[in-house]
């Protein structure tokens, strides 16, 4: 039996993991999609999942972001597509046991809907249908739907989980790439969460985009929902330095960020891009902090 999320968020706010990918490129592993890393490295996911998990992390997302077929078609991988998106949530599921939390995780196609761009919105259904389909045969507990800027392609891929035969709860995190709190689409939080609530989700929030961009959308997403929120917010802004993309926020900043998070009423608190093991453990020292 799955465990019981929403449960347990009426009892507790929980704490998520933090990056995956940065995580990776830290530890010198290079790789044409995130996602191929699951069967190329294992070793190295696990340690990943592992390393959050000591430092109280008590939610997982399997390290399929990028695992959905178009990102894999562009990465030459699409053949093992379901060899990549089984092994994601055995790989979590061996290193942080069975009573954490694991989400079947997914993040958008890479491309635009028409008409903005040429896919179809069919298309991206039956994208997100494929993925979901092997990986709701799998030990997890809910979905999250993660880092769309688009609420129809979000919409789409809601679709495609309960095309899928999905009866677990679905979380969606949208992406606020504008400091002053909105989105690519130039949406803000309010917009971002109605779209949201309309397509019957059972957690929303914000992750990765402008930290600060991020903590005005979920204060507006806050005032008019009473869904459970979610919030993994990046460390910092990244900057170019020598050519490499680094974020510079510290673990310090991610805790204080995490407890205004708390404060506004976020029930899932994390971190995303450039986070660590080490920024999880003050986002659990603040969450845990918090009345």
């Amino acid at each position: 039996m799955p465990n019981d999320l929403l449960a347990e968020l009426k009892r507790r706010v929980l704490v998520c993991e933090g990056a995956m990918g940065s995580m990776l490129t830290a530890k010198g592993i290079a790789y044409r999609n995130s996602a191929e890393v699951n069967l190329s490295h294992p070793e190295a996911v696990v340690d990943i999942h592992r390393a959050y998990r000591q430092a109280g992390a008590e939610v997982f997302q399997t390290n399929t972001f990028a695992a959905n077929l178009r990102m894999l078609q562009r990465a030459g991988l699409a053949d093992q597509a379901v060899q990549i998106q089984v092994q994601a949530v055995r790989l979590c599921r061996e290193a942080v046991g069975p009573e954490a939390f694991v989400a079947a995780g997914g993040g958008p196609v890479g491309d635009l809907l028409k008409p903005l761009g040429d896919l179809e919105y069919a298309d991206v259904v039956a994208i997100f249908r494929q993925q979901f389909e092997v990986m709701l045969a799998q030990p997890v507990d809910f979905v999250l739907l993660e880092t769309f800027e688009s609420a129809e392609e979000l919409k789409a891929a809601v679709e495609g989980v309960r095309q899928a035969g999905c009866r677990l709860p679905i979380a969606t995190t949208v992406s606020f790439s504008n400091p002053n709190g909105r989105n690519m689409m130039g949406q803000d939080g309010a917009t971002m969460a109605r779209a949201m609530m309309d397509m019957g989700v059972d957690i929303i929030g914000a992750n990765c985009g402008h930290p600060q961009g991020l903590l005005i959308a979920m204060r507006q997403m806050a005032e008019i929902t009473e869904l459970p929120l979610m919030a993994q917010a990046n460390a910092g802004v990244p900057q170019l330095v020598g050519g490499r993309t680094v974020y510079t926020g510290t673990p310090e900043q991610s805790g204080k960020l995490a407890a205004e998070l708390v404060q506004l009423g976020v029930r899932i608190v994390g971190g995303c891009c450039g986070t660590t093991p080490e920024h999880i453990r003050q986002i659990a020292r603040a969450a845990h902090a918090s009345p």
